[in-house]
C-alpha cells in the first residue's frame, strides 16, 4: 500500500499575523460570492431514470387510471337509468347495463352497489371522492384534476433513454426492404431450361403481418350439471397494438358453430384474421395481439369495455404528454407515450376482465389471451401457437398463427 506524505511547512512567527489577516479576507470574499449566490434560484436535477424505469412507471399510471374506471364501472351500474352526460364513459357503460338482460342487469347493481359502500378501499384514491360526488363529475373530471403516481421529470427521461436506447439498435426496413430480400431469382429448373415448361412465379412481396385464428375448440363446454345443458355461443374479439403503440379495436366475431364438449370449429383459407399489420419501418419491431374470448352477450357489453378502455387510455395519454412537455422535444413526445402505453395493452384484458368476472359473477367473459412477437429483420420465421381459455367450469383452446400478408 502507498501512503502519501503531507509535506509541513514550519511558518516564522512574525508571519502568522499576516496570514490569519489574509485567510479572514479570503474567506470573507468567499462567502460574500456565496451569499450572491443565494439570490440565484438553482434548477433542481432531473431525477435520475433508465430505459427500464419506464415499464414500471406506466404500470403504475394504468393501475392508478383502471381504478378510476372502475369507479366508473360501478357508478354506471350502480344507477344505469341515471341521465348521464352525453358522450361519457359512464353514458356507454349505462347504455351497456340497460341492454343486458335482467338477471344479469341485476347482477352488476347489486355488486356495484356493495362496492359503492366501501368505496375508499376499492378504487384507490379515487376513492376518496364520495360516490355521489364521483357520479355527478365522472371520470375525466376526476382522473384529469389528480396528478400522475410518478415523477413526472423522471418519467420523461425514462422514456427519451429508452428512444436513445433503441434508436442505436434499430435498422431500416419497410415496404423498400420487402421488395430488395423476398424476391430472389426463381431456383434452376431443368424443365425451365429445356422450354418444356414455364418458369415458377416468384413469390409475391411481403407487405405486412397477420395475425390468424386458425382453430377453436371446446375440450368442455362451460357451465356443469343441469347448467350444461344447451351449447355455448362462442365471439372472439379483442385489439391488436402496433409498432408506433397504437391500439386498434377489434369488434367481436361470432363463431357460427355451437359447442359442445369436443366441438372443433377450423376456419377456412388458413383461418380468420384477426388483425393485419404494415411491415415496420424500422427493426426491431413488436407487434400484438389480444384476443378476448366470450360467450355472446346481448349488449355487446365486451365491445362497449374495450371502447371505454380507449377512452381511458387516450385520457392517460394526454395527461403525461402535459407533465412530459418540458423533458421530451414535442414531435418525439407523442411517439413514446404511445408506444409506452401500447406495450402495456394487455392491462385491459388481464386485471379488469379478471375483476369484473370475480366482482360481478358474470359469466360471459372468459380469459384473455396475449400473443406478441419482436420483429428482427424481413426474413424473421413466423410462429403461432394456443391460448387455452378455462373458466366457468368450461375449457377452450384457440389456436392462432402469425403469418406474413402478401
Amino acid at each position: 500500500m502507498t501512503i502519501s506524505r503531507m509535506s509541513i511547512l514550519h511558518t516564522p512567527q512574525r508571519r502568522v499575523g499576516w496570514l490569519g489577516r489574509a485567510a479572514a479576507v479570503t474567506c470573507a470574499a468567499v462567502m460574500t460570492v456565496g451569499l450572491g449566490a443565494t439570490h440565484a434560484v438553482a434548477k433542481p436535477a432531473t431525477p435520475s431514470a433508465s430505459a427500464a424505469d419506464v415499464t414500471e412507471m406506466v404500470d403504475a399510471i394504468l393501475a392508478d387510471a383502471s381504478d378510476a374506471m372502475r369507479y366508473s364501472i360501478a357508478v354506471a351500474a350502480a344507477e344505469p337509468d341515471r341521465s348521464w352526460p352525453a358522450g361519457s364513459i359512464e353514458a356507454q357503460l349505462a347504455g351497456a347495463f340497460q341492454e343486458m338482460p335482467a338477471q344479469r342487469r341485476q347482477s352488476y347493481t347489486d355488486g356495484a352497489r356493495s362496492m359503492l359502500a366501501k368505496a375508499d378501499a376499492q378504487f384507490g384514491r379515487y376513492g376518496k371522492v364520495a360516490p355521489a360526488d364521483y357520479a355527478a363529475r365522472g371520470f375525466a373530471d376526476v382522473y384529469t384534476d389528480t396528478p400522475l403516481p410518478v415523477n413526472p421529470a423522471r418519467l420523461g427521461s425514462a422514456l427519451k433513454a429508452r428512444h436513445d436506447a433503441e434508436v442505436a439498435l434499430k435498422t431500416p426496413g419497410g415496404a423498400q426492404d420487402a421488395r430488395c430480400q423476398d424476391c430472389p431469382d426463381p431456383p434452376d429448373d431443368p424443365c425451365r431450361d429445356l422450354g418444356i415448361c414455364e418458369p415458377p412465379p416468384a413469390p409475391k412481396p411481403k407487405t405486412g403481418l397477420k395475425f390468424m385464428i386458425n382453430k377453436v375448440v371446446c375440450v368442455d363446454e362451460t357451465g356443469s350439471g343441469v347448467g350444461e345443458w344447451g351449447s355455448d355461443e362462442i365471439a372472439l374479439g379483442g385489439l391488436i397494438v402496433n409498432p408506433a403503440g397504437d391500439t386498434i379495436q377489434v369488434g367481436a366475431y361470432e363463431i357460427p358453430q355451437a359447442f359442445d364438449d369436443g366441438t372443433i370449429w377450423t376456419f377456412y383459407n388458413n383461418g380468420y384474421t384477426f388483425g393485419t399489420f404494415d411491415l415496420p419501418t424500422t427493426y426491431p419491431a413488436e407487434y400484438k395481439a389480444t384476443v378476448l374470448l366470450t360467450e355472446v352477450d346481448a349488449g355487446g357489453f365486451a365491445s362497449v369495455l374495450t371502447q371505454v378502455w380507449q377512452k381511458v387510455r387516450d385520457t392517460v395519454q394526454k395527461e403525461i404528454a402535459k407533465v412530459v412537455g418540458q423533458v421530451l422535444d414535442p414531435i418525439l413526445r407523442s411517439k413514446l407515450i404511445s408506444q409506452a402505453l401500447g406495450q402495456l395493452a394487455g392491462y385491459f384484458t388481464g386485471e379488469l376482465i379478471t375483476w369484473i368476472v370475480n366482482s360481478f359473477h358474470d359469466d360471459v367473459f372468459m380469459q384473455a389471451g396475449t400473443s406478441q412477437i419482436k420483429l428482427n429483420s424481413i426474413d424473421d420465421a413466423l410462429t403461432g401457437g394456443v391460448f387455452r381459455f378455462s373458466d366457468h367450469d368450461g375449457v377452450y383452446d384457440v389456436h392462432y398463427s402469425w403469418t406474413w400478408r402478401r
